[in-house]
């Protein structure tokens, strides 16, 4: 009996000094240059293969077995640490830049890379890039920023979107629009002017096939992900005040339209009126620039305070900002109000639970700012005659000679205002379920509800008809993505690094709508549907889509000398047809880290020089929902309700695929110049299009697969600190980036479908102008003159005789940006531009202010003063009495719509913590101004050579904003 005892009692003490001696360390691994926390850095037990790699966040935790043991921490990039565990338990570890950032993390898939072990196409938009600069949504920032990628706003409107487009267009009916991902949420793009661009950390561009594959049928057109900032351990919370206030104005409008008595002289001149002396001399005495009356400066004011901190085990984010930009047009106001919270928490040594959440409310005034209706302000100012008052002498709006209402007064009586509660939330639990393997789970939503309320003014012209008018629409929309991964990350004879991805992820949407309006309104104080006595219109929808995914990717290096990643991912969508519903994509990338050669160690100038080759297929389902079904549609005839069919069934639709082969060279040299290539090939097949049908069918069209198109080209990126001293830095950015977009087949026998102005031609690209050649102005009799299509001169407009402009379309083929840095010890100045090389556009304004006489009553450029009189004049126009017929869509119209912009120049002074010391509450403080589209250099004659389509009508200009900003540490 002793015996046992004894022995039971030498077998706890061995449990015990077991236990003592094996310990869980902690700790934050984060880097010296900018204190970011660092993820993926390798952390291990010094003469073992026992470790483990930092997670998102920078924290790290590992078992060692006793005070002995020396953690070796190693981050390609940074230099290696080894750090004694004595009687630690936390071990919070400052990483130092061994060379350049050849090795920054990209945020890609379903996890984390580090640039220099991955093999694909990946452009990081960190946040200082976009921080700060004064515009409604972060998209409009990203022009110039990446090369392949453009980014272009078609409205000034506050808070339009901006059409981004990466590596081309590669869709006829489906969207190009590229999937966006927010901390793993896929979220909806027409709310990004509800999210505050000063909470994200990083954009990264996903570009070619091994980047984007485990996206899969969403992934034709490219993938940005975004990463929003998240906690510190800090012990210590960090505030940040930033406040900016700004001022509005056109950037550039270059048309300068006839003053009153240059408008006088051409009507009397052309015959179109004939004015006595005492007339005209009272209406010289009016000279209204319409325009001034329509639009004005405008101011932008923002407020955002942030608090970052955390320990051990809870770190966290929050912010809550405003944001107010008054718009240059009356009655075109944005306001924002934004709250995030990013939470982590460290339940134990092995699982952690977080959380993301964002709310944001906009409230925005609406006008239109588009098109030939004289409801945009901007046409109506362009048209109305400068001898027509906009107010009367005692301030009240004038009506007395206006061809339609005033613009001004209806903008003042009448409201167009939506109002939209976005929400973007996650909850994410990490688990490490044995070493090395962990699981992930994520449940993410993102949800919006739009409210549109507009009101006619019964006291106004345009509501006088049904005696005032209000009309309300609400739209909702629903997503919700549940994804579940499992990681295995492993060593082979520490030799080999070995990563291993599956994943299973399900996308759940809903969408609904209705809309109401009224007429007949009591009085001009109520604006609610409720007073109407008539209801006039409605309507109503609801729409649900799904998706299913299964997906695994596999990731190796040797020595970081030899890279792999293989991906292949599993669809199922409900967009499809019965007999296509799934569809496979795949992908496999290589590369070569050159440097790690053992020839390349006495050539210590280069850091980095690495090939790397992708090639895979990815796919593209947004149609829209149920276009493979065969639908009816309702309608009334004679007061009697009935149905017709609509749409035919297609169950063999199908996704877009796409082909993706990319090969690249990325250079890094000195620590100091960094270079890259990358050159592209990528084909889309079965293309969804509306293909013409029968009349015998009912129905005009049905969505098919048909059809190729291609997209090839080279991109550029150089990035180079040309001085580099104790006190003084000056650093250049530049990408260049070249696109062939071509036409490859049509379908059956069609190799070309006319769209008026321009044409899809099979060796074409698309968007190619299809027009008739203007020739001039005859000198002998002042008539048009135009070329047929043997090379001929002919007075007569003939459609027939339209020619393809090869070479000329408004999709850019070449593109980008560069940026100039120079700072002297904590002052900097920062100049970014952005450029578009052969884009072409129909400069479709000048249609109705260079009009040859169809629209002289109107208001006229002064450029229709340089008009044919006479034989033998040589005139840029034709003459007006004889000519309204000469005013065609022609080339006359066509325009090169290359420009240069100055987007962003920022002249800063960081007044750092030496400034407040004797305060002792600041820890840092910047002040800084900037303006943003401050020149732009074009042959564009129009409003604005920024914008994406064949032609531009009379837009909402966009802004040239000067802005005063403070930052705030403390």
């Amino acid at each position: 009996m002793k015996r046992i005892f004894s022995f039971m009692v030498v077998l706890l003490m061995a449990v015990f000094v077991a236990n003592a001696q094996n310990r869980t360390i902690n700790g934050t691994i984060t880097s010296k240059d900018d204190g970011a926390t660092l993820p993926g850095v390798s952390v291990f037990i010094k003469g073992t293969t026992n470790g483990t790699v930092s997670s998102i966040d920078g924290t790290y935790n590992i078992v060692v077995p006793d005070n002995q043991s020396v953690l070796v921490y190693s981050f390609i990039g940074m230099q290696t640490q080894e750090i004694p565990v004595g009687n630690k338990t936390t071990i919070n570890v400052v990483m130092q830049s061994d060379v350049t950032d050849i090795d920054e993390v990209v945020v890609t898939g379903y996890g984390i890379k580090k640039k220099g072990t991955y093999t694909g196409s990946v452009e990081v938009v960190s946040a200082d890039k976009i921080e700060q600069v004064p515009v409604a949504s972060f998209d409009q920032v990203l022009q110039g920023q990446a090369p392949g990628v453009v980014a272009v706003g078609s409205s000034g409107a506050p808070g339009a979107p901006a059409k981004i487009r990466i590596r081309g267009l590669s869709s006829i009916n489906a969207s190009n629009d590229p999937l966006y991902i927010m901390d793993g949420i896929p979220i909806n793009a027409s709310q990004f002017s509800s999210l505050n661009q000063n909470d994200i950390e990083s954009i990264n561009i996903l570009k070619d096939a091994t980047a984007t594959s485990l996206y899969g049928s969403r992934a034709s057109n490219g993938v940005i992900v975004i990463t929003t900032k998240r906690g510190k351990n800090t012990e210590r919370t960090e505030f940040t005040y930033r406040g900016q206030r700004g001022i509005n104005a056109i950037a550039r409008d270059n048309f300068e339209m006839m003053n009153t008595s240059q408008k006088i002289a051409y009507e009397e001149e052309i015959g179109l009126k004939t004015y006595t002396p005492e007339e005209k001399l009272e209406l010289m005495k009016i000279n209204t620039d319409w325009l001034d009356v329509v639009l004005r400066d405008a101011s932008t004011i923002t407020h955002e305070v942030t608090a970052r901190g955390g320990n051990d085990k809870t770190r966290f984010y929050m912010s809550t900002g405003y944001y107010y930009q008054e718009g240059i047009q009356h009655r075109s106001d944005f306001e924002r109000y934004t709250f995030r919270v990013n939470l982590d928490n460290k339940l134990s040594d092995k699982a952690s639970l977080g959380t993301n959440f964002t709310l944001g409310y906009e409230k925005n005034s609406n006008t239109i700012t588009a098109g030939n209706n004289v409801y945009n302000p901007i046409f109506s100012a362009r048209l109305l005659n400068p001898y027509l008052r906009a107010y009367n002498d005692d301030g009240s709006y004038n009506n007395e000679g206006l061809p339609w209402a005033n613009p001004i007064e209806q903008l003042e009586l009448n409201d167009n205002d939506n109002n939209t509660l976005k929400i973007v939330g996650g909850v994410f639990l990490d688990i490490e379920l044995l070493k090395g393997l962990r699981f992930k789970t994520n449940v993410g939503v993102d949800f919006y509800d739009y409210t549109s309320n507009a009101y006619l003014s019964p006291e106004s012209e345009w509501g006088a008809s049904p005696n005032g008018n209000v009309s309300r629409v609400f739209s909702r929309n629903f997503r919700i993505t549940p994804t579940n991964t499992l990681t295995y990350k492993f060593k082979i004879r520490d030799n080999h690094d070995v990563s291993i991805l599956g994943g299973q992820e399900l996308i759940l949407n809903n969408y609904e709508t209705f809309n109401v309006s009224g007429k007949n309104i009591p009085n001009d104080k109520l604006k609610v549907l409720g007073v109407t006595s008539e209801i006039d219109a409605w309507g109503g929808n609801k729409q649900d889509y799904s998706v299913a995914s299964f997906f695994l990717n596999t990731s190796y290096n040797y020595k970081y000398r030899y890279l792999l990643d293989l991906s292949i991912r599993r669809d199922g969508s409900s967009r499809f047809g019965a007999n296509n519903k799934w569809g496979t994509f795949w992908s496999a990338g290589i590369g070569w880290n050159i440097q790690e050669e053992a020839f390349m160690a006495n050539v210590h100038w280069i850091d980095q020089l690495k090939l790397r080759a992708s090639i895979g297929e990815t796919g593209n389902y947004n149609i829209g929902n149920y276009q493979h079904l065969g639908l009816f549609d309702y309608t009334t005839y004679m007061n009697q309700g009935g149905s017709y069919l609509s749409q035919l069934e297609n169950p063999d639709l199908t996704w877009e695929k796409k082909s993706k082969m990319n090969v690249a060279l990325e250079l890094s040299l000195k620590q100091r110049y960094r270079m890259k290539v990358d050159l592209y090939n990528e084909i889309t097949t079965d293309m969804l299009f509306s293909v013409p049908l029968s009349a015998t069918t009912g129905v005009g069209s049905r969505i098919s697969n048909i059809g190729e198109m291609g997209n090839k080209g080279i991109e550029f990126e150089l990035d180079a600190d040309i001085v580099k001293t104790g006190n003084f830095l000056f650093n250049f950015n530049m990408n260049v980036a070249y696109n062939k977009n071509e036409v490859l087949k049509l379908y059956g026998d069609t190799d070309e479908i006319d769209e008026g102005g321009s044409i899809i031609r099979v060796g074409e690209s698309y968007g190619t102008f299809y027009m008739v050649e203007w020739a001039g102005v005859n000198p002998a009799d002042g008539k048009g003159l135009w070329y047929t299509k043997d090379g001929q001169v002919t007075e007569t407009f003939n459609q027939n005789n339209r020619k393809v402009l090869s070479g000329k379309s408004y999709l850019p083929p070449l593109s980008g940006g560069f940026t100039s840095t120079f700072q002297y010890k904590k002052l900097a100045l920062t100049a970014f531009f952005s450029w578009m090389k052969d884009k072409w556009m129909i400069n479709n304004t000048r249609y109705f202010i260079e009009s040859n006489g169809m629209f002289a009553s109107y208001n006229q450029s002064i450029e229709m003063l340089d008009y044919w009189k006479e034989p033998g004049d040589i005139a840029r126009n034709p003459h007006p009495r004889y000519s309204a017929s000469d005013n065609q869509f022609d080339t006359r119209l066509l325009e090169d719509a290359s420009f240069l912009r100055l987007k962003n120049l920022t002249l800063s002074y960081d007044m750092g913590d030496d400034f407040f010391k004797w305060l002792n509450l600041f820890k840092s403080a910047r002040i800084y101004i900037q303006g943003q589209n401050l020149f732009t250099f074009t042959k564009y004659t129009g409003i604005d050579p920024e914008y994406y389509g064949t032609n531009e009508l009379n837009m909402y200009p966009h802004v040239k904003t000067y802005t005063l900003g403070l930052d705030l540490g403390f």
